[in-house]
């Protein structure tokens, strides 16, 4: 079953996505001043919260999907299977869009669509164990991610903005372990967090409001504690510094690396909003009369959040393909590199405008692919991982 409030959320993620990789990836550097710095990083680009919300929110899916699995009465060996060939999926398609998308040498950067496969894989594992133990995994990933990046010299692989490695077993152990894009140290905080609000406040679909209710303090009363953690965080980072952040951002508020701030700030910010919006627009199934949700959404509008998050990995990997490649096109027919013009092809208010005409197509696309049936990434998922 869908939840709104889960389509919502997934859909800002994705657009969030959608617009800051557009804007660093064909404008991060351009006209840079001849003095240095860092690569463009403007108030209104909405960076660090996409890829946390995206991640956390696939473990609250995991989580509602095993439950209707289960009141189906699906075999618990075929749950396995089918979880554990998602996760192969999803690793394997995570490597083979960095091979086609982001040109071999960047095989293995490590990137979200690695990380939710790696997560995949780990939440069949726990999945049976009580729910303390992979919240407690996830922290044991968050405290034990700077150890490792201290171990691995982690600003070595980070000279130039972005994660650089050779072609060795090392390099590529400690890029998923932590210093890659989305290193399993910490970032599997968030899938296994999310996998624990799923099975409790989602648990049940025949819920009354009153525990959508319950459900919805609860996130928001954690998450309140998980901001005033990140402002503590925040406050100790600033002690222990003279170097005030350039922008807007708290003191300490990296996210590469995650700081501890940041991993506390961004996963108050989910719980936030998903509480909230469990709150307003969700309702229980079946519906009653006395159980209507207290914001009711037109039927159009309620379908296009829907298409959208049922789309995301789609939507995901056709908008590194609309912008990237032809910028590879290019910098081979001008410059004979590929990657002569990338985060310096054009300024970001262009760059900016040219995601949210591809984030405009993206609904009534979809909703045209779904009309005819054409396949799209998560079909093709669901036909090679769910059959048998």
């Amino acid at each position: 079953m869908r939840h709104l409030s889960i389509d919502i959320l997934r859909t800002a993620a994705i657009f969030m996505m959608v617009v800051v990789h557009f804007v660093e990836n064909l404008s991060a550097t351009y006209e840079t001043q001849a003095s240095g710095g860092h690569p463009l990083n403007p108030w209104w680009l909405p960076a660090g919260l996409a890829a946390p919300l995206f991640t956390l929110l696939t473990g609250v899916s995991y989580a509602i999907w095993l439950g209707v699995q289960q009141r189906r009465g699906v075999a618990d060996a075929a749950i396995s299977r089918r979880t554990v060939r998602r996760g192969l999926f999803l690793l394997g398609l995570g490597v083979t869009f960095n091979v086609l998308v982001w040109l071999p040498e960047d095989t293995f950067n490590w990137d979200v669509l690695t990380l939710i496969g790696t997560a995949m894989l780990m939440l069949a594992m726990v999945r049976h164990v009580p729910l303390p133990v992979p919240v407690g995994i996830g922290l044991a990933a968050m405290f034990v991610a700077p150890v490792l990046r201290s171990i691995a010299d982690y600003p070595a692989y980070w000279q130039n903005y972005h994660f650089d490695y050779d072609f060795t077993l090392s390099d590529v152990t400690l890029g998923f372990l932590a210093v890659g894009y989305f290193p399993v140290c910490p970032w599997l905080l968030y899938p296994l967090v999310g996998f624990v609000v799923g099975r409790t406040v989602f648990r049940d679909p025949t819920s009354s409001a009153a525990t959508h209710t319950v459900g919805s303090r609860t996130l928001l009363m954690l998450g309140g504690l998980l901001l005033s953690a990140a402002a503590v965080a925040s406050l100790l980072s600033l002690l222990q510094t003279t170097v005030t952040s350039e922008s807007w951002r708290p003191p300490g508020w990296t996210m590469f690396p995650p700081s501890p701030s940041y991993l506390l700030g961004t996963l108050a910010a989910g719980f936030l909003l998903l509480g909230s919006l469990h709150a307003l627009v969700d309702m229980p199934t079946p519906p009653a009369a006395s159980s209507r949700p207290r914001v009711v959404l037109p039927p159009r509008i309620t379908a296009y959040f829907n298409r959208i998050s049922r789309h995301s990995l789609s939507i995901y990997l056709l908008h590194h393909v609309v912008h990237i490649w032809p910028l590879w096109v290019y910098g081979v027919a001008t410059a004979g590199e590929p990657t002569a013009h990338w985060q310096s092809f054009m300024p970001a208010w262009a760059a900016a405008i040219l995601a949210l005409a591809f984030y405009a197509v993206c609904g009534p696309l979809f909703a045209w692919l779904d009309e005819r049936g054409f396949p799209t990434a998560e079909s093709v998922m669901r036909w090679v991982c769910d059959e048998g």
